[in-house]
């Protein structure tokens, strides 16, 4: 009940909002002709188009939490498997850390991509990346600090479960810098209308990637590598990213000359 009143009550503000506060966006009545009906549905599939990398990221959440159970449930049982889960209720936070730097980036980006004025994307760009890096490093820092902290707020600490998660969570954070980077440069290459380029870094970073290194890394590191299995992934694929980065700049130099 206090999730649905929290959602209707959210809804009802921005309705509010719309109908009797904003000066400029207004809610306009749907015009029924063919034409417009056909641009409406233009619109749509733009808009799908364009935010079809943020609901494979979200899937990306998806295949970590489920790939991390299975593996934990093979190599330790139910306790690893309860370890794991406070991982997966701390990993929506720092998820949505990444994500709503980017969003608060997207427009300034979009606007002036738009407009070719490129300093301030370049501004912009800057900002987005080093506040995304800035912000995972102080979350890391947290889950290695004071992994008992966390921890306690979900388990006793006396139980096995928790003390796997305690072991484990310095190995999960270091790839939490990497997780909200990643996450900001799908938002910026969203911005720029990349779409092919967003699309594919958010495969790397769910089952293009992440897939393959809960299979392969437990097999090497027993369960640490259960836990480094997202940091190798998003490390790989911003090393990926870097390198597709490096060639897209040695085109652009190469067509001006």
């Amino acid at each position: 009940m206090a999730t649905t009143v929290s959602v209707m009550t959210g809804g009802i503000i921005a309705v509010g909002y719309l109908l009797f506060f904003a000066k400029t966006l207004k809610l306009a009545p749907i015009k029924m002709s063919s034409r417009s009906m056909g641009l409406s549905l233009r619109n749509i599939g733009y808009h799908c188009r364009i935010g079809s990398s943020s609901l494979l990221g979200e899937m990306t959440l998806a295949v970590l939490i489920f790939m991390g159970n299975l593996m934990f449930s093979k190599y330790m049982g139910n306790d690893g498997v309860a370890a794991f889960g406070i991982a997966c209720y701390y990993t929506p936070f720092f998820f949505n850390i990444g994500n709503a730097i980017a969003q608060s980036a997207q427009p300034i980006i979009s606007y002036n991509y738009g407009i070719a004025r490129w300093n301030k994307v370049d501004q912009a760009r800057r900002l987005l990346f080093s506040t995304s890096l800035c912000s995972g490093i102080i979350v890391m820092s947290l889950f290695i600090i004071i992994p008992h902290i966390l921890v306690a707020l979900f388990l006793n600490q006396d139980t096995a479960a928790a003390q796997i998660a305690q072991d484990g969570f310095p190995y999960y954070a270091v790839g939490i810098p990497f997780f909200i980077l990643n996450v900001a440069i799908v938002g910026y290459c969203q911005s720029i209308e990349r779409m092919k380029a967003a699309v594919s870094f958010v495969f790397l970073r769910g089952a293009g990637l992440l897939i393959p290194v809960f299979l392969v890394l437990p097999l090497w590191l027993g369960t640490e590598g259960i836990w480094l299995s997202m940091p190798a992934a998003e490390l790989l694929t911003l090393l990926i990213i870097i390198c597709w980065c490096v060639g897209e700049t040695k085109l652009s130099v190469r067509n001006k000359s």
